[in-house]
């Protein structure tokens, strides 16, 4: 005979309260001054947890990085990020990633290339930057401008690239729109590099 295990949905709302709030408790945590370190003790004291609950939830810094990456993808994009599918989709791409992101001001934080945050950062943004990097490819420009378009798209594609735009004064609502007129700009000279190539070819 199986035992088939009980399951309280009561038991586990409550552990995926706790579980949210140890992340928020992280996320607070390193959105404070020159702090770019994950602490478990500072955490537990902040979500009324013990340091025991913690380590049962993320038993260490992989998970609670691996954690924190889930988190801000569920509140940034509650619908999923719809990657960028070949080289017609790039700018729709920039446009909707950048005017998602800049309705939470919790992505500010994740400009910082220090220490857990530059962690997060690359463990959520892995399959976004491969897929602009095969549609910049499709385009069939030559190598070297290609390889200089990609890296200018992919400095492009993140928190520290809109919210600096936003304190140099331009309005928040309006940093979507011209960060995608930029990557219009460089999708369009890219394919017209591609056009020459075609030209040059040997018939």
């Amino acid at each position: 005979m199986t035992t088939r295990r009980y399951v309280s949905p009561k038991r586990d709302a409550m552990a995926q309260a706790t579980r949210t709030a140890i992340l928020e408790a992280f996320v607070e945590q390193l959105s404070g001054p020159g702090c770019d370190k994950l602490s478990p003790s500072a955490a537990a004291r902040r979500a009324g947890v013990s340091l025991r609950t913690v380590h049962l939830h993320f038993p260490n810094e992989e998970s609670q990085v691996a954690a924190l990456g889930e988190w801000f993808d569920s509140v940034v994009y509650p619908e999923g990020v719809v990657l960028c599918a070949n080289p017609d989709d790039i700018v729709r791409y920039f446009r909707d990633i950048h005017r998602l992101a800049l309705k939470h001001p919790s992505t500010r934080a994740l400009t910082s290339g220090r220490g857990v945050w530059r962690a997060i950062r690359e463990r959520r943004r892995t399959a976004r930057l491969e897929a602009i990097r095969h549609a910049v490819e499709a385009i069939g420009a030559p190598p070297q401008a290609t390889a200089e378009a990609t890296a200018m798209l992919l400095g492009l594609s993140g928190a520290d690239a809109s919210w600096p735009l936003h304190d140099h004064g331009l309005a928040l609502d309006r940093v979507p729109d011209v960060i995608a007129n930029t990557v219009q700009l460089i999708v369009e000279q890219l394919r017209a590099k591609a056009g020459n190539l075609l030209l040059d070819a040997p018939a």
